[in-house]
């Protein structure tokens, strides 16, 4: 393995939410790369992004300067190969010395150091032994006599590696380069390739929750998803189109982040990127269902006509004429319906203040909406609330300025009728012409959707 040394200042992690953008630049040192592309790359609510790409100049320097703040980045070559490292201060410096072979992290300086590479060497060696009987295993008949102890001390591996894991798991908590560590934990390959070992894939994935508070949104945790995916055998089961096992396979993700609403957030912006509705019709709908389960208030959903807005809802698509309809107890003087609103693209909500789901979403759209106003954008908001008094001191105290209304018959009124009104928050982007944009389920979707269309 080659020896990569670092030079940065350390402070902590508990003070990273507090920087804005800022001037970053990251010096490599790479004598064995001169004219080597370079990709810098970081992780955000919808995936990895590349930032920007470079060469190793003509003297052995790789160079790169953005806007960004301190937090784990990766640096990507032209194979594929990878350094992820954490920047604990504007800039940073290190070298890569040797052949750019295989997955590199770069930690804190030390005895601290030394313990993560153990923990690194230890997986390889567990892996290679795996492999190894693996392909042992392959050349002898089954169920002989050299298959059978073949077995027997490949189960004593996976049970060494699992504790080895567990071991990692039970220190991991608030330190970031443990749980970067951990995300580089990995299955053990199969002796049998025919068939997969479920309980040990289950067991694997239970060490790794995805609510990581200092790792989620990072390379290494959409890695970790990727995994997660590959070894649950996605494409056989998209292929099959089995709906059960599908349903099962994304509650169980969204267990494993459900501590971590920004985890959840990530998590489903990835899944709709990847697998998008036009392709992927039935994962699609599992992943925003189990998304609004987790993170929107659900109210009665068992009478049939909550089941017939539920499917109506998915004949909703974009570019459909959104019904007009008379803006009840509305605040705003001379805007008596959807269709008077003046804008070229209109977001209408539906939220109550009994929701947290919904309080979150106002107080992150507020921000939005000072950005995007002057360049088009009115924001509706409609309350399913009965007690008008209340909602009335609510958009007072949070002083909302945008339009908004109050339809005191809830999910019995007109709004949440001819909308498919479930549960509450719900978002519609809709053009001039009343044209639906998006249905964007969670707030990044709904960034990405105003930006595209205003800027």
């Amino acid at each position: 393995m080659r020896y990569i040394l670092v030079i940065f200042l350390f402070i902590s992690f508990s003070s990273f939410s507090s920087f804005s953008q800022e001037q970053m630049s990251l010096s490599v040192k790479a004598n064995d790369h001169i004219a080597e592309q370079f990709y810098l790359q970081k992780g955000d609510d919808m995936g990895i992004v590349t930032i920007d790409s470079s060469r190793v100049k003509a003297f052995g320097v790789l160079f790169f300067k953005w806007l960004g703040q301190p937090g784990v980045y990766r640096l990507l070559d032209k194979d594929g190969h990878l350094v992820d490292f954490r920047m604990e201060k504007p800039q940073m410096s290190f070298e890569i010395k040797g052949d750019f072979e295989e997955t590199e992290l770069i930690f804190d300086q030390g005895n601290k150091n030394n313990q993560l590479q153990y923990y690194i060497s230890e997986f390889d060696y567990y892996k290679q032994e795996a492999k190894r009987l693996g392909e042992a295993y392959q050349r002898f008949e089954a169920n002989s006599s050299e298959t059978n102890g073949i077995i027997k001390t490949y189960r004593g591996i996976q049970k060494e590696y699992k504790e080895l894991v567990k071991d990692l798991w039970s220190k991991k908590a608030d330190d970031w380069s443990m749980q970067l560590a951990l995300t580089n934990a990995d299955l053990l390959p199969v002796l049998n390739q025919k068939s997969k070992n479920r309980f040990f894939v289950d067991q694997y994935f239970q060490h790794f929750d995805f609510s990581d508070s200092l790792m989620v949104g990072t390379p290494g945790f959409y890695n970790k998803l990727e995994r997660f995916f590959e070894t649950k055998e996605i494409k056989t089961l998209l292929k099959r189109n089995v709906t059960k096992e599908i349903d099962l396979m994304i509650q169980q993700i969204f267990w494993l982040s459900e501590v971590n609403k920004y985890a959840q957030e990530c998590l489903v912006n990835f899944l709709m990127q990847t697998y998008p509705e036009t392709n992927f019709s039935n994962l699609y709908a599992s992943v925003v269902k189990t998304y609004k389960l987790a993170n929107s208030c659900e109210y009665v959903l068992a009478s049939k006509k909550m089941r017939t807005r539920m499917e109506n809802d998915k004949n909703f698509s974009i570019g459909s004429k959104t019904p007009d309809f008379i803006l009840p107890n509305c605040m705003s003087v001379n805007i008596e319906s959807l269709s008077k609103v003046n804008s070229d693209v209109t977001l209408l909500i539906s939220w109550s203040a009994h929701c947290d789901g919904s309080v979150e979403l106002l107080d992150k759209v507020q921000n939005l909406y000072q950005t995007y106003h002057e360049k088009g954008l009115e924001v509706v908001a409609i309350s399913i609330d009965n007690n008008i008094r209340s909602w009335e001191n609510f958009v007072e105290d949070r002083s909302l300025t945008w339009i908004n209304a109050c339809d005191k018959d809830g999910l019995k009124g007109e709004f949440a009728d001819i909308y498919n009104i479930t549960s509450t928050p719900n978002m519609f982007l809709i053009s001039s012409d009343l044209k639906l944009i998006a249905k964007p389920i969670t707030f990044y979707e709904l960034k990405v959707a105003i930006k595209d269309y205003l800027d």
